[in-house]
């Protein structure tokens, strides 16, 4: 399995793995579908909130 760009940022950031494992279910599954995507924390954090967002609208 060839590691993504959320795989590389969650084995280098501790902040990032904690907030990672913090968000529901659905939204890691959506960035999981995005990973290639999120190459840096602020950009996990922005993409989380949208679609966290999109659900409560």
């Amino acid at each position: 399995m060839n590691s993504t760009n959320l795989d590389r940022l969650l084995a280098a950031s501790e902040s990032a793995k904690i907030f990672y494992v913090s968000l529901p279910d659905y939204v890691r599954g959506a960035v999981i579908k995005n990973s290639d995507k999120i190459t840096d924390e602020e950009t996990l954090r922005r993409f989380a909130d949208n679609i966290m967002h999109e659900f409560t609208s």
